[in-house]
């Protein structure tokens, strides 16, 4: 504050600093877009298991506290100091020498450990919430109810997978429409039947001894040439890659002509100077691709869903996939495990797309961003690598593909090829970082029009998120066997979080709008709803809102604007 032959400082809070910087500059310099760091391209995929931990680290304690806060239970029973004290663990890991990878093997040792008790803490919670929600859902009469959960802010249709269900008898899955599911025993003995769930809500349904009705449109086969359901056709040639996927409803190929998908591409990665944090432009210049199959084989035939496993093997290291596809559905999965043993390598997947188009869209937080597919300028060209959270998006007017990924944080998209890193194997400051098994998925999703026409972000979403199945017992409750807590009337509105206030007995719902459309959208609470007011992040009061007659709350949204509820429930 007072030193001889220093600047004078004062120590104030950054909101004051920036009101007395507005005030000083007449004509402030404005930039609009993205501020881009050309540097420290590797921190995007580095340490893969973190990354891993931390992604299901969020959606985990997300869904802890959506069933937490909608538990038919008083506010007393919230678990607010275990919640507290989950998230302050794992945004303790999202340090910034932590979550990119930069840290020694030490620190990740840790890192796994606290990941691990985040998980646990947040699946005792669920659990816990789950039950109390199962106990009040009316399921007299069922013979073996079963509790199909969507966490979620929008209605969903899917495959539902019930793991270790001892039943041996051909089963059947009724839903309290009456519609009839056949029962698929998956690969690793999990029950899998189709399910149809509202937003923030559940649906329940009976298991008993039966068959059941197709799977409507399904059309699904499988062989050691390819996959087919009714949207897609996929075909491989003997290198297991990818030489076709037909997309019936448009009449159209996905990938460019001549082209092959699914390329698992290795690099040398020898950075110029840091290497857990740097991927140089120079390392993707020479990619290798893996064409060695090892074995083929197939593992799930439907109803509900096919699958084919390849193996391959290449220096030190082994991957297996399963390559998947559901009936009705557009997404092609890569189920992936890989025993990675290489050192000071690149691992990517490659998808050349007949997709033309100058830009490319990128999953951001609360929005997306584009960046070019070219190297016109030297801007540009330094975007060779660049950062997604679960999807980007390649579209031409009328047409597009999304790659998905559940883990994953490193894209790039050159021209037509649209590519994911997946892992890499520094030696420095841990030797050991990466290596060993790691597993993650990633997805092709081809869809009519842009990214919103293809509920591009609802899908990648769906693959991260997925409906969560629950056996119950048979009793009598208040709450009818398929209902939605929380709904929002337009599509690409997010609910991002409902949890209870920090102060109050409120609920505090926070949503966002994730196409970039600005417009009017109404949240509807199953509960009845006192008084609605917009709130900061702070969850300091904004603005009174008024509910309609009907209890819902009627909003106006700008493009990509995030809005926080209070709401006090009567």
């Amino acid at each position: 504050a007072d030193l001889e032959g220093a600047p004078r400082v004062e120590l104030e809070t950054a909101s004051s600093f920036f009101d007395k910087a507005v005030a000083d500059i007449d004509d402030p310099a404005v930039w609009v877009g993205e501020l881009y760091l050309e540097l420290h391209r590797g921190t995007y995929t580095t340490q893969a298991a973190t990354k891993k931990g931390n992604r299901t680290g969020e959606l985990a304690l997300r869904e802890a506290e959506l069933w937490a806060s909608l538990a038919p239970r008083p506010w007393s029973a919230y678990p607010t100091e275990r919640l507290d004290r989950a998230w302050k663990m794992l945004l303790l890991h999202q340090f910034h020498d932590i979550i990119p990878g930069s840290g020694i093997h030490w620190v990740y040792e840790d890192t796994a450990r606290d990941h691990a008790q985040v998980a646990a803490e947040a699946g005792a919670v669920i659990d816990d919430a789950i039950a109390a929600l199962a106990a009040a859902i009316d399921t007299a009469g069922l013979s073996s109810p079963v509790v199909v959960l969507n966490p979620l802010s929008h209605d969903r249709t899917g495959i539902v997978s019930l793991p270790r269900y001892a039943r041996d008898e051909p089963l059947v899955a009724i839903g309290s429409d009456g519609e009839r599911s056949p029962v698929q025993v998956a690969e690793d003995g999990a029950l899998l039947f189709r399910a149809s769930v509202p937003s923030c809500g559940h649906s329940v349904y009976d298991l008993v001894t039966g068959a059941g009705d197709p799977p409507p449109g399904s059309e699904l086969a499988v062989d050691e040439r390819g996959l087919d359901n009714s949207r897609l056709r996929v075909r491989w040639d003997d290198d297991g890659l990818l030489t076709s996927v037909w997309d019936k409803s448009a009449d159209r190929e996905v990938l460019a002509p001549g082209a092959r998908g699914n390329v698992l591409q290795l690099f040398e990665d020898y950075p110029n100077f840091y290497d857990a944090w740097d991927v140089d432009r120079f390392t993707l210049e020479h990619p290798v691709d893996l064409t060695t199959l090892d074995e083929l084989a197939v593992t799930e035939r439907g109803p509900h869903r096919a699958s084919v496993r390849m193996t391959r093997s290449f220096g030190e290291s082994r991957v297996t996939q399963t390559i998947s596809l559901s009936a009705g559905s557009s997404r092609v999965d890569f189920v992936t495990a890989v025993d990675w043993h290489e050192s000071r390598r690149l691992l990517k997947v490659a998808f050349p797309v007949d997709v033309r188009s100058q830009r490319a869209s990128y999953e951001i937080q609360y929005g997306h961003v584009e960046r070019s597919t070219h190297a016109n300028t030297s801007w540009d060209l330094a975007r060779f690598e660049v950062c997604a959270q679960r999807w980007a998006d390649l579209s031409e007017p009328g047409y597009g593909v999304a790659l998905l990924n559940d883990c994953k944080y490193g894209y790039d998209i050159q021209g037509n090829v649209m590519r994911l890193s997946l892992l890499r194997a520094p030696g420095w400051p841990d030797p050991q970082a990466d290596r060993g098994t790691q597993r993650f998925t990633y997805a092709l999703l081809p869809h009519p029009g842009d990214l919103r026409d293809g509920r591009v972000v609802e899908a990648g979403h769906e693959l991260n998120v997925p409906l969560r199945a629950v056996p119950t017992a048979s009793h009598t409750g208040q709450q009818p066997r398929r209902a939605s807590f929380l709904q929002v009337d337009r599509p690409g509105v997010v609910v991002d979080a409902v949890k209870k206030a920090e102060d109050t007995d409120s609920l505090v719902v926070r949503l966002y709008e994730a196409y970039g459309q600005r417009g009017a959208a109404r949240l509807t609470c199953a509960a009845p709803v006192a008084a609605a007011r917009r709130v900061d992040l702070l969850e300091r009061e904004q603005e009174q809102l008024e509910p309609d007659n009907d209890g819902s709350i009627p909003l106006k949204l700008r493009p990509f604007e995030i809005v926080t509820l209070l709401l006090e429930l009567a």
